[in-house]
């Protein structure tokens, strides 16, 4: 009897730990937990990114999505949640899941799966809290085969947000 407890404590102790690792969900490469990037903050560079996206396809219905963490060909990459994109309603854009995407050869563009058009990804690459109030973040945006990635600076005071852009890291739009 004395193996047989020991045997369930083990096994119910590995099963705590699974779950435990399992709860973490997702994480960038500093380990921090890609839910966290989901705050005021971020919603905040979100709109402003938002605001300032060119143009490149005039004329053409424009979908969104936003993407956390890094995207590495071949690999899963992990969608902003529900609840976040719903947070950005009032700006009245068709923004949609990345768990839904789908792609359209020959170049693998990413497409709105219900409209069959092409998609802004928005990407929040990285994101560092630098003070009690201020985070720096690492931000990619593309459409098509157009891209820019630049650093990003947002601050809170007293609830209302500044964002300030930064250099442009990489990219082949200079507009």
């Amino acid at each position: 009897m004395p193996g047989t407890a020991i045997m369930i404590s083990r096994l119910l102790l590995s099963l705590f730990l699974v779950l435990g690792l399992g709860s973490c969900g997702p994480v960038d490469g500093e380990g921090n937990s890609l839910a966290a990037y989901e705050h005021a903050g971020t919603e905040a560079l979100v709109r402003e990114i938002l605001r300032t996206l060119p143009d490149p396809n005039p004329g053409v219905q424009k979908s969104h999505t936003i993407t956390l963490g890094e995207i590495v060909r071949g690999r899963d990459f992990t969608s902003a949640s529900v609840p976040f994109i719903q947070r950005l309603a009032d700006l009245k854009l068709r923004i949609i899941s990345a768990n839904v995407l789908a792609t359209t050869p020959p170049d693998n563009t990413a497409i709105d799966p219900d409209l069959r058009v092409p998609m802004f990804v928005i990407q929040i690459r990285t994101m560092k809290q630098t003070s009690g109030t201020t985070w720096e973040y690492e931000a990619a945006w593309s459409y098509k085969k157009t891209f820019q990635r630049r650093t990003w600076k947002v601050t809170s005071d007293n609830g209302s947000w500044k964002v300030e852009a930064g250099p442009v890291l990489d990219g082949n739009w200079q507009g």
